[in-house]
């Protein structure tokens, strides 16, 4: 007996609320998963009786293969997958437990996806043969916990992290290319703001750039859909992240005695509404919004200017945010805190939870770590944080999970 299908043709999609669309969408795709997790406990039991071989097939791989034109490692997957999550009968007649049965339950309560099965379950079979049952265990749920609120590929790294927890040997030390270096570097204003520019480094140079720029140059997704910055685009930014990790190094040169400093002048209406637009070091303008972004962070100077543009304060970097909180930031945030942001401390921005605009202290209990992408994310989408137990937690838009429950970074908790 078939199902008739919900929306019957497209005029029933489009007389839905925006939404609507979210909500039809959301449930589809936990049918999708709930589904999945039916079919693995059908390919179980035809594994358990011996179905595929009775009919001339190798293996169940070859029938499920066979059955849905699917590729040979795709079959292959689903039996493994099917093995992992159901209980099986051992060679002496015995049925045992599923090795997953956290996995399984979560996708049969449709919070995870195939894929996240597949990481988790690579994840579980990487473990270092030393591993004890409660490591596995543990291991599972943690992965599992963090998959309801994160991609797979973050789940994978998160696996990653917990293996070298269990066998934490480093990697090797590299030698070093002693070569004098040439180097050259040529840089021009252009008109209207910015600079433009070439450079010419030496192998050495180029290989600790190219290292930099690496891990920040990878297309992400945000809310407004898939990353459609070029590949230049994304080199370009990922440069400008280099160029703030540098401005916060403790070590960064001095002019004047005064550490790499940009002036911001905005006036105070300005500063709290976020509307308008303010002057970047005198001569370049920013958008008041803008300038509610970058005053989280240590290394630009709000200029706060009364309704005759009398100064009504001249912040400093260390008052915004103090090396001493920085450092305690590091300790207790490890990283980027959204929600599956991979990002170490050394990348981040201290965001001020109240709004330093609004009268939020600069303390560790206002504060917390954000990449810049993650930065700008919150600063313009519906996302929220609140803190709770001294650390940050974070609650999604209503199209993204209508109960609105915390979620948490859970790829930095096994940092230490």
């Amino acid at each position: 007996m078939t199902t008739a299908p919900v929306f019957a043709c497209s005029n029933s999609v489009s007389a839905l609320s925006d939404a609507e669309l979210l909500d039809a969408l959301r449930d589809r795709e936990i049918e999708r998963r709930r589904a999945y997790r039916d079919q693995l406990r059908l390919i179980a039991e035809i594994d358990v009786r011996g179905v595929a071989v009775a009919r001339g097939y190798r293996d169940v791989a070859a029938l499920v293969r066979e059955m849905f034109a699917v590729n040979p490692a795709d079959a292959r997957r689903m039996v493994t997958h099917a093995r992992q999550l159901n209980p099986r009968v051992a060679a002496s007649g015995a049925r045992t437990e599923a090795e997953l049965p956290v996995v399984a339950d979560a996708l049969a309560d449709g919070v995870i996806v195939p894929e996240h099965v597949e990481a988790i379950h690579a994840a579980v079979r990487a473990l270092p043969p030393a591993a004890s049952i409660e490591d596995r265990v543990m291991a599972e749920k943690i992965l599992c916990e963090a998959a309801v609120v994160s991609e797979p590929r973050i789940v994978a790294r998160l696996g990653r992290e917990i293996r070298q927890r269990l066998d934490p040997d480093g990697d090797p030390p590299r030698d070093e290319d002693a070569a004098l270096p040439r180097r050259r570097l040529d840089i021009s204003e252009r008109h209207g703001g910015g600079v433009a520019g070439s450079f010419d480094l030496d192998a050495e140079t180029g290989a600790l750039l190219t290292a930099l720029l690496s891990p920040l140059t990878e297309p992400r997704a945000g809310a407004d859909g898939p990353d459609l910055r070029s590949p230049a685009e994304r080199r370009g930014d990922a440069f400008a992240e280099v160029l703030r990790l540098a401005a916060r190094c403790p070590d960064v040169p001095t002019e004047a005695g005064e550490p790499a400093t940009l002036l911001v002048s905005v006036t105070l209406d300005q500063l709290r509404s976020g509307l308008g637009h303010g002057l970047l070091d005198r001569h370049e303008m920013l958008s008041a919004a803008q300038i509610r972004r970058l005053a989280c962070d240590a290394k630009v100077v709000p200029v706060v200017l009364g309704s005759k543009s009398e100064t009504l304060d001249v912040g400093r970097a260390t008052r915004v945010v103090p090396r001493r909180i920085r450092r305690a930031l590091i300790r207790r945030d490890k990283g980027c805190t959204f929600p599956s942001c991979a990002r170490k401390a050394k990348w981040t921005e201290a965001h001020h939870v109240i709004p330093w605009a609004h009268g939020g202290p600069t303390s560790l209990a206002n504060l917390t770590l954000l990449c810049s992408h993650h930065h700008h994310l919150l600063h313009r989408t519906d996302w929220r944080i609140h803190m709770i137990h001294g650390h940050p937690w974070y609650i999604p838009p209503a199209h993204i999970d209508p109960t609105g429950r915390p979620r948490r970074n859970t790829l930095h908790v096994m940092r230490t």
